[in-house]
């Protein structure tokens, strides 16, 4: 006669049991570890050493280097922070350009005709004045729209540096120095 005081649990509640640990275990790798292929690549991305091209394969190296849920939100960040830094750099270079198109083109002009021994139609020399005089109003009265560029390009880069500093802390690595 079998024993009624022991109590023994069925097999089926140890499988689902070990089941449920097992998934619980996946769902913390799959939220917390990177991925050792994905971990390389991101450290070469966020080099300071390193120029926007190097940056972009980088990026393009880890984009294949995906294979779970942390990976993918690490990749989105550093694609979020090139993408930022990408439009920091157009909206700055916009800005940069001090110079007119036409007035470029036409000093140019201007240059050619001087090197062949071809006196300067009055008609360009009016042209480039009036372009020149031009700039420098333009540079005396700032363009509100550029105005509004240099701080959206300010913004970027600031959030930028952020996002590749969070890279940084993710992967391991020391943050850089503040600028």
């Amino acid at each position: 006669m079998a024993n009624s005081s022991t109590f023994r649990v069925p097999a089926i509640v140890w499988l689902i049991l070990l089941a449920g640990l097992a998934y619980a275990g996946y769902l913390r790798y799959d939220h917390a570890f990177i991925s050792p292929g994905l971990r390389e690549s991101l450290t070469a991305a966020v080099d300071p050493a390193n120029t926007q091209s190097d940056i972009l394969a980088d990026l393009r190296n880890a984009q294949t280097q995906i294979h779970t849920t942390r990976d993918a939100e690490v990749e989105g960040l550093l694609e979020r922070a090139v993408l930022l830094t990408q439009s920091a750099a157009a909206a700055s270079q916009q800005n940069g350009k001090g110079t007119s198109a036409d007035l470029d083109r036409d000093l140019a002009l201007q240059r050619q005709y001087r090197r062949r021994g071809i006196k300067v139609p009055q008609s360009l020399k009016d042209a480039i004045q009036q372009e020149a005089r031009e700039q420098k109003e333009a540079q005396q009265k700032p363009d509100p729209t550029m105005q509004l560029d240099q701080q959206a390009s300010q913004q970027d880069s600031a959030e930028a540096a952020q996002l590749f500093q969070q890279l940084r802390a993710d992967l391991g690595l020391p943050p850089l120095p503040a600028k």
